[in-house]
This record gives C-alpha cells, structure tokens and sequence, in this order.
C-alpha cells in the first residue's frame, strides 16, 4: 500500500537549542535509548526507502521566544526550505510561533512566497493557547495563502509546557476560519476525546496519528479503540492522516514496521461484538496516503 508521512522532522545538533538537546537526553535516559542529536534528512530519505513512503512532510518548530537557538527565524526556515529544494518527495512548513507578531507574519508571508514552504506549524507548548484574539492576523494570513496548519497537541517534551496544547484551544480557530485546514497532531494524546470531538464537529479539521506506535507497540488495543471512536465519530478515514514523528519513535517501532502495522489494521473481534464497525482496506488506503494527499500535495 503506498504511504504518506504526514509527521516528520530534521535537525542537526547545530540548529536546535540547548535545552532541547538536554531534553532529548533526558528522554533517552528515561526509555533507556541513546538520545537523538541529529536527524538529518539523509537519514529520513533513508528510512523512507526501507519503508516504501512515497512523500513526507517536514514540520520544523519555532522555539525561538523562550530558548536561546543558533540560528534566527529567517536562517531557521532557510535551512529546511534548502534541504528539500530539490526533492520532489519531501516538502517543508514554516515553524512560526504567532507571537512575533508583525515580524512572524512577514515571515510567514516571505516563507510561503519565496521559500516555498507548504504549511505553518504551531506549537503552543512553548508558552501559548493558539486561539487567543491576537494571532488571528496569523490565521487570515493563512487563510489568504491556502496553506494548512498542523498544530501540535498533548505530550511535549521536557521545559515546554503541555497544558497550551489541548484540543479544545483549537475549537475556536476552526469555528472561526472554516475555510482553512487545521491538522491536530497525535490525535491530541492524551487528550484523544477532546481532539475527535474538535475534529468531528469542524469539517476543516484532521488528526494525524504521528507517535501511536508506542501504543501499536506496547497497548495496541489502545490504537483499535482511537480508530474505533474516529470512525464512530466519521474522523476515521476521511480525516485522519497517517504519520510517524520521525525520528522520535523508532525505538518503539521502526518506520518500516509502523507501515506494515498500519497498512494491515484490523479491528479484534471484542471490539466489533461491542458494535464498532470494521475498517476496511479502501478506508486505510484514505489515511495512509489519499488524505495526505490531499492536504498537503494538492491531490497529486
């Protein structure tokens, strides 16, 4: 079955911060892995070939205001939009944090308009609720370039802050701009009701399920359910999208094998004598890489 990355990222030790970097070793320590200092695109190409995935989606993140970086805002976006410039299977977002008010939204504008990046992503764990009335400059702007936004949602790492990053600070946004594409990462873990129900009750809504193979992994059934619940709710298929969180999973579960998880997913048998529909394969195909399609690549 062909397969759509709609979750991914890059980075050198070089470009990120410090205290991310001790966050990724905390991490590390805590699952008992080497931490991940680098995830250089070569690696992601790399990964994506033993996989079979056709296209991915690069989502950098705009740490900027609370960390001290290496590289500025403009710098920052000009090392993702080079590294896919002539790789017609991955594209890049711009990571913008909505705060930097006029100087963001030029940013936004030059990213989309010059640099070709595809999409804005948001992360509110650094110290926002993304529907707060002074970023919906950001939103028209958005809304203006037609560009989808991916929004991450529950779990963060360490010195970030999870509690800006339920669902249910999107519901506004989506309400208020119909029109423009809203992906909440990671089914809103462990928020998953909360981000359904966003998602079923705004039509310009999706979910990615990026980091659900530590559940495939250790509590598949915990997957089932989520899927289960999306289809009930009419998420699963047609706004749901398949994705990984490259590199941050593969000690979980390889890229490969999340693909082969995912490409086969069945519901057990509890779960269907309960009343939950089974999915099928036409519906898996949508989000393994038809919605994806869709959102990011303009349907081709």
């Amino acid at each position: 079955m062909r397969a759509i990355d709609a979750h991914v990222h890059t980075w050198t030790r070089e470009i990120i911060s410090q205290k991310d970097l001790d966050a990724r070793r905390i991490a590390a320590e805590r699952t008992g892995i080497e931490p991940q200092l680098d995830s250089p695109v070569v690696n992601l190409k790399e990964a994506m070939k033993q996989a079979g995935i056709e296209r991915a989606v690069i989502l950098p993140i705009d740490s900027g205001l609370n960390q001290d970086m290496p590289l500025t805002l403009t710098e920052k976006t000009d090392w993702h939009a080079q590294e896919v410039e002539h790789d017609d299977s991955l594209i890049t977002f711009v990571g913008l944090d909505p705060r930097r008010g006029r100087e963001g939204l030029e940013e936004l504008r030059r990213a989309v308009k010059e640099k070709n990046c595809k999409g804005w992503k948001i992360y509110p764990p650094n110290g926002f609720y993304p529907d707060d009335d002074d970023f919906f400059s950001y939103y028209e702007l958005a809304s203006e370039l037609e560009i989808p936004i991916v929004i991450h949602q529950g779990f963060t790492s360490r010195f970030k802050h999870v509690k800006y990053a339920r669902p249910i600070y999107v519901d506004k946004v989506a309400a208020e701009f119909p029109q423009l594409k809203i992906v909440l990462a990671h089914v809103g873990t462990p928020w998953v009701s909360e981000a359904l129900m966003v998602s079923a009750k705004n039509p310009n809504v999706s979910v990615d399920v990026s980091g659900w193979q530590v559940f495939a992994s250790r509590i598949p059934h915990k997957l089932y359910e989520m899927i289960g619940e999306a289809k009930i709710m009419r998420v699963f298929p047609n706004r749901m999208l398949w994705g990984s969180d490259f590199p941050l999973f593969e000690h979980a579960m390889s890229l490969k094998d999340w693909v082969k998880f995912f490409s086969n997913i069945q519901l057990p048998e509890d779960l269907i004598e309960r009343g939950y529909p089974q999915i099928t394969s036409k519906e898996i195909e949508l989000v393994m890489w038809k919605n994806a399609s869709r959102i990011f690549f303009g349907g081709q």
